[in-house]
């Protein structure tokens, strides 16, 4: 078989190329043959005037020159790139050369990020996994770099399909990223029906299936298995965005509060969630998030944890008060949700989180249509529907008690937290 032969070179195409991977890529050296330097415009969070470089290891990609930034190389558009064999990317010897230069070259070396990416192309491409993919988060679990440790990744309007195995392995640092499949742009459309796990001691955040673009979709009809520090979100995206469960996501989270060092990320407290929106205000409208198939969060937490750790299901988060009429979201569980905890305080969980870690009055309207869930009492588990800030619209709900037992009055749902209750945020059931 092709793949048992091991090339520790990169295969890389051009812009339109259509590649088929059938050998064992196994990339540990940060040479030219497997290294491209990419450059972007600082954002003002960056407060330099100059251009960001990311230093970017890789195992089948499609790059072509950026014409914006002559002798530099960007992800190549119109590709097709298919794995049917074994890809390795390991950090190990990427961040090593990175402090080897950075000790040699002093203030002249400005190298902002690393990057790996086990496959990746630029817009308006096809991406699918058939084989293995392995990221080896083997660096030195003290660096304080920036690190974008990714599977598959491509730009915008394409599509990314993994229908084998991804698997994230190693002790990680607390300013790495995990990123499964997705990117950053509008238009992807990234769909799960293989195993993606994530064994990893340190990460500052993890996203598994993920866009920060609009207009795209997120489909798990695998199973997805993480076990990490840091925040978490494994189905994660912005406003627009279709997100579907239809397979398995099972999350452990040891929980641990980080000082991120990331300019553009938030500090919150640790965070672990089966999916996840987070949005700005505006008249933009969402897409439904829709739980079919099983999501289980658990959370283990311990000193290193603080006292403000949370873990839910389903999570939303909006930036920034809107003072015009927000789109009212859809959510809907259909399946199973479980958050379970231990640990040495009783942290905040449920199986729906609305703005737990704002201390701003940012309430998100949200209508809920089918939710399956156990029976209790859920006065006093507070465990259901938690927020700080939202308007939930129960009008319509479903509520199916897959144990049987008395329907309760919907206003027991839904539970805000004290502090914001005491600040006087928003909090509005309508039935």
């Amino acid at each position: 078989m092709k793949q048992n032969i091991v090339s520790p070179q990169a295969m890389i195409v051009g812009e339109g190329a259509y590649a088929v991977n059938e050998l064992h890529l196994s990339i540990e050296d940060a040479s030219e043959q497997n290294l491209f330097i990419y450059r972007y415009a600082a954002g003002a969070q960056f407060n330099v005037s100059r251009k960001l470089q990311n230093n970017v290891i890789c195992g089948l990609v499609a790059l072509t020159e950026d014409p914006s930034s002559p002798g530099d190389m960007m992800l190549a558009p119109n590709a097709t790139l298919i794995n049917k064999g074994v890809i390795d990317i390991h950090f190990k010897e990427l961040y090593a050369a990175h402090i080897r230069n950075a000790q040699r070259c002093g203030d002249a070396y400005q190298v902002d990020a690393l990057r790996g990416y086990a496959m990746a192309a630029g817009a308006n491409s096809v991406l699918i996994n058939e084989g293995v993919i392995n990221v080896y988060m083997d660096h030195d679990a003290d660096a304080e770099t920036t690190m974008y440790c990714c599977a598959m990744w491509a730009e915008a309007d394409s599509m990314l399909v993994n229908k084998g195995e991804i698997h994230f392995y190693g002790n990680g640092s607390w300013q790495a990223l995990v990123r499964g499949v997705g990117g950053v742009a509008d238009h992807l459309h990234v769909v799960n029906e293989g195993l993606i796990t994530v064994d990893v001691e340190r990460a500052f955040q993890t996203r598994v299936l993920h866009t920060a673009g609009m207009y795209g979709s997120l489909w798990n009809k695998g199973r997805i298995e993480v076990r990490v520090a840091g925040r978490v979100m494994t189905m994660g995206s912005v406003t627009g965005t279709q997100m579907l469960n239809d397979g398995e996501i099972y999350v452990t989270s040891l929980a641990t509060l980080i000082e991120g060092k990331i300019p553009y990320l938030f500090n919150f407290p640790p965070m672990a969630t089966g999916m996840y929106e987070h949005f700005r205000p505006g008249a933009l409208l969402p897409s439904p998030i829709v739980n079919r198939g099983v999501i289980k969060v658990h959370l283990i937490g311990s000193k290193a944890s603080g006292p403000d750790a949370i873990a839910f299901g389903f999570y939303y988060q909006m930036e920034n008060k809107d003072n015009g009429e927000t789109p009212v979201r859809f959510v809907s569980n259909e399946g199973t949700v479980e958050v379970t905890q231990e640990g040495p305080v009783n942290y905040v969980t449920g199986e729906l989180g609305v703005n737990m870690q704002l201390k701003e009055d940012n309430p998100v309207k949200l209508k809920i249509g089918t939710w399956k869930t156990h029976s209790r009492d859920f006065s006093q588990t507070h465990d259901l529907f938690v927020c700080q800030s939202a308007c939930f619209d129960l009008s319509e709900l479903n509520l199916i008690l897959e144990d049987g037992g008395v329907l309760p009055d919907v206003s027991e749902l839904v539970y805000q937290l004290p502090v914001a209750l005491h600040r006087g945020d928003t909090c509005i059931i309508s039935k």
